[in-house]
């Protein structure tokens, strides 16, 4: 299976880095999840082909570590995710 998503952190003063490229979304949610338990920035995750975003999100006032069942997916445009 080739690679469809590249994953980035998104940090407070608005800079991303790329953490990773992996096969499947669900894949990208596990990785999120281990991410998860070391940082408390957003991610974010493009589909490589169609450069179409999805964004994770945590639940408001959630640390990282905690409830990670919780993270949301959210449709985002690329101009957003810029």
């Amino acid at each position: 299976m080739s690679p469809k998503y590249d994953l980035f952190e998104r940090f407070p003063d608005g800079s991303s880095l790329w953490r990773a490229c992996l096969a499947s979304l669900e894949g990208v949610r596990q990785h999120v999840r281990h991410l998860a338990l070391k940082s408390p920035n957003q991610f974010y995750a493009m589909h490589i082909g169609t450069g179409k975003t999805v964004l994770l999100q945590r639940q408001a006032g959630e640390m990282p570590g905690e409830m990670l069942g919780s993270l949301k997916w959210r449709k985002q445009s690329k101009a957003a995710a810029a």
